[in-house]
Protein backbone atom coordinates (compact mmCIF):
# COMPACT_ATOMS: atom_id res chain seq x y z
CA UNK A 1 0.00 0.00 0.00
CA UNK A 2 1.46 3.35 -1.02
CA UNK A 3 1.61 6.20 1.45
CA UNK A 4 1.59 9.89 0.69
CA UNK A 5 5.35 10.03 1.34
CA UNK A 6 5.99 7.59 -1.49
CA UNK A 7 5.97 8.72 -5.07
CA UNK A 8 4.26 6.83 -7.82
CA UNK A 9 5.99 6.29 -11.13
CA UNK A 10 4.97 8.58 -13.97
CA UNK A 11 2.98 7.01 -16.80
CA UNK A 12 5.10 6.11 -19.82
CA UNK A 13 3.48 8.79 -22.00
CA UNK A 14 3.75 11.68 -19.52
CA UNK A 15 6.02 14.69 -19.87
CA UNK A 16 9.20 14.29 -17.82
CA UNK A 17 9.41 16.56 -14.79
CA UNK A 18 13.10 15.93 -14.17
CA UNK A 19 15.95 15.65 -16.64
CA UNK A 20 19.71 15.56 -16.26
CA UNK A 21 21.44 18.83 -17.13
CA UNK A 22 23.41 16.97 -19.78
CA UNK A 23 20.13 16.03 -21.50
CA UNK A 24 19.17 19.71 -21.68
CA UNK A 25 22.43 20.99 -23.14
CA UNK A 26 22.00 21.71 -26.83
CA UNK A 27 18.24 22.17 -26.49
CA UNK A 28 16.67 24.69 -28.83
CA UNK A 29 15.86 28.13 -27.41
CA UNK A 30 13.07 29.97 -29.16
CA UNK A 31 10.35 32.46 -28.47
CA UNK A 32 6.58 32.26 -28.75
CA UNK A 33 6.77 34.09 -32.08
CA UNK A 34 8.52 31.02 -33.50
CA UNK A 35 11.95 32.63 -33.83
CA UNK A 36 15.07 30.58 -33.19
CA UNK A 37 17.12 32.31 -30.47
CA UNK A 38 19.96 29.85 -30.00
CA UNK A 39 20.77 26.76 -27.99
CA UNK A 40 21.20 25.92 -24.31
CA UNK A 41 24.94 25.93 -23.70
CA UNK A 42 24.88 25.40 -19.94
CA UNK A 43 22.85 25.76 -16.76
CA UNK A 44 24.01 27.68 -13.69
CA UNK A 45 22.90 26.62 -10.22
CA UNK A 46 23.39 28.31 -6.86
CA UNK A 47 25.16 25.56 -4.93
CA UNK A 48 24.20 27.01 -1.54
CA UNK A 49 20.46 26.75 -2.26
CA UNK A 50 20.41 24.13 -4.99
CA UNK A 51 18.32 26.43 -7.18
CA UNK A 52 18.79 26.85 -10.90
CA UNK A 53 19.55 30.53 -11.54
CA UNK A 54 20.59 31.06 -15.19
CA UNK A 55 20.39 29.34 -18.53
CA UNK A 56 23.41 30.12 -20.70
CA UNK A 57 22.22 30.63 -24.27
CA UNK A 58 24.63 30.31 -27.18
CA UNK A 59 23.87 32.53 -30.17
CA UNK A 60 25.62 32.78 -33.51
CA UNK A 61 28.86 31.14 -34.51
CA UNK A 62 29.35 27.78 -36.12
CA UNK A 63 29.96 24.60 -34.12
CA UNK A 64 30.66 26.68 -31.02
CA UNK A 65 33.26 28.88 -32.76
CA UNK A 66 32.54 32.60 -32.75
CA UNK A 67 29.34 32.27 -30.73
CA UNK A 68 28.44 34.65 -27.92
CA UNK A 69 26.98 33.45 -24.64
CA UNK A 70 24.23 35.19 -22.73
CA UNK A 71 22.95 34.43 -19.24
CA UNK A 72 19.16 34.50 -18.98
CA UNK A 73 17.33 34.21 -15.63
CA UNK A 74 15.80 30.76 -15.23
CA UNK A 75 12.43 32.24 -14.26
CA UNK A 76 11.89 33.59 -17.79
CA UNK A 77 11.78 30.17 -19.43
CA UNK A 78 8.93 27.87 -20.26
CA UNK A 79 10.40 24.42 -20.78
CA UNK A 80 8.92 21.80 -23.06
CA UNK A 81 10.96 18.96 -21.64
CA UNK A 82 9.56 16.28 -23.96
CA UNK A 83 10.64 18.37 -26.98
CA UNK A 84 13.93 19.54 -25.41
CA UNK A 85 12.83 23.10 -26.09
CA UNK A 86 13.19 26.25 -23.98
CA UNK A 87 10.81 29.11 -24.79
CA UNK A 88 11.14 32.79 -23.88
CA UNK A 89 8.39 35.38 -24.01
CA UNK A 90 10.74 38.06 -25.38
CA UNK A 91 11.66 39.51 -28.74
CA UNK A 92 14.90 38.34 -30.34
CA UNK A 93 16.34 41.88 -30.11
CA UNK A 94 16.15 41.79 -26.30
CA UNK A 95 18.32 38.68 -26.22
CA UNK A 96 20.73 40.09 -28.81
CA UNK A 97 21.09 43.26 -26.71
CA UNK A 98 21.68 41.33 -23.47
CA UNK A 99 25.17 41.43 -21.96
CA UNK A 100 27.24 38.71 -23.60
CA UNK A 101 30.54 36.99 -22.91
CA UNK A 102 33.00 34.71 -24.61
CA UNK A 103 33.22 31.00 -23.96
CA UNK A 104 36.76 31.44 -22.56
CA UNK A 105 35.90 34.48 -20.38
CA UNK A 106 32.91 33.78 -18.15
CA UNK A 107 31.87 36.53 -15.72
CA UNK A 108 31.79 35.92 -11.97
CA UNK A 109 28.14 34.89 -11.71
CA UNK A 110 28.24 35.07 -7.93
CA UNK A 111 28.90 38.83 -8.19
CA UNK A 112 25.68 40.52 -7.08
CA UNK A 113 26.22 43.58 -9.30
CA UNK A 114 26.64 41.38 -12.39
CA UNK A 115 23.57 39.29 -11.56
CA UNK A 116 21.53 42.43 -10.86
CA UNK A 117 22.49 43.87 -14.26
CA UNK A 118 21.28 40.69 -15.99
CA UNK A 119 17.97 40.74 -14.14
CA UNK A 120 17.59 44.46 -14.86
CA UNK A 121 18.17 43.94 -18.58
CA UNK A 122 15.32 41.43 -18.67
CA UNK A 123 13.13 43.61 -16.36
CA UNK A 124 13.14 40.94 -13.67
CA UNK A 125 13.26 41.28 -9.92
CA UNK A 126 16.52 39.63 -8.75
CA UNK A 127 15.89 36.24 -7.19
CA UNK A 128 17.47 37.31 -3.88
CA UNK A 129 14.77 40.03 -3.55
CA UNK A 130 11.90 37.82 -4.69
CA UNK A 131 9.05 36.52 -2.59
CA UNK A 132 8.98 33.33 -4.67
CA UNK A 133 11.45 30.56 -3.84
CA UNK A 134 13.24 28.47 -6.46
CA UNK A 135 10.67 25.77 -5.75
CA UNK A 136 7.91 28.20 -6.71
CA UNK A 137 6.72 28.57 -3.13
CA UNK A 138 5.29 31.91 -2.13
CA UNK A 139 6.91 33.35 0.99
CA UNK A 140 4.96 36.60 1.39
CA UNK A 141 2.11 37.62 3.63
CA UNK A 142 -1.17 36.01 2.53
CA UNK A 143 -3.50 38.34 4.43
CA UNK A 144 -6.22 39.66 2.14
CA UNK A 145 -6.64 42.85 4.19
CA UNK A 146 -3.10 43.99 3.36
CA UNK A 147 -3.37 46.84 0.77
CA UNK A 148 -0.01 46.11 -0.89
CA UNK A 149 -0.33 42.34 -0.83
CA UNK A 150 1.79 40.32 -3.27
CA UNK A 151 -1.01 38.13 -4.54
CA UNK A 152 -4.73 37.54 -4.22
Amino acid sequence: MATSAQSTPEPANSTPRMLAASALKGSRVGNFAGEDLGKVDDLVADVTTGCLRFVIVSMGGFLGIGDRLRAVPWELFTVRAADHEFLLDIEKRMLLDAPSFERAKWPDMSDGAWAASIHSHFSQKPYWNSDITCAGDYTGDDRLDKPDRDRI
